[in-house]
């Protein structure tokens, strides 16, 4: 069995992680799939649920790798990243190393408003962390 189908067996709640402690929010969507609108709005509520108590609005941290998202849902996708970005999130550092996701992912978010730039790899978007906590 590969990771992917590992990663495909999560419960959708496994993919968030909320420190408390240090304002962070974890994604990992490393091999998650969107392929209707019903899992645009699971993401949505997940997301509603796990920070619904959260007294400070947290950064987050998505995970992009082997992400894939059927074309036809990308507008409803960003369209509910620009919710969440709006109601709940600091901000938001992406990564994917699909230079074909970032393209994508980066021009629906764009059309949103929202920043487009997703990093190429954690490294650098642990860097942008860095930087950004030191600031």
């Amino acid at each position: 069995m590969g990771l992917r189908d590992v990663l495909l067996q999560l419960d959708l709640s496994e993919h968030f992680s909320y420190d408390a402690e240090k304002h962070l929010f974890f994604i990992n969507f490393e091999g998650h799939e969107v392929a209707h609108l019903d899992d645009v709005e699971a993401i949505r509520k997940e997301v509603e649920k796990q920070l619904a108590h959260a007294r400070k609005r947290p950064h987050a941290i998505v995970n992009y790798d082997n992400f894939s998202i059927r074309p036809n849902l990308l507008d409803a996708y960003s369209e509910m990243v620009s919710r969440l970005v709006s109601d709940f999130y600091e901000g938001v550092t992406r990564y994917t190393t699909s230079s074909f996701l970032r393209m994508k992912l980066g021009d629906a978010l764009k059309r949103r408003g929202l920043a487009p730039y997703i990093y190429e790899s954690p490294e650098e978007a642990r860097e942008h962390e860095a930087r950004r906590g030191s600031a």
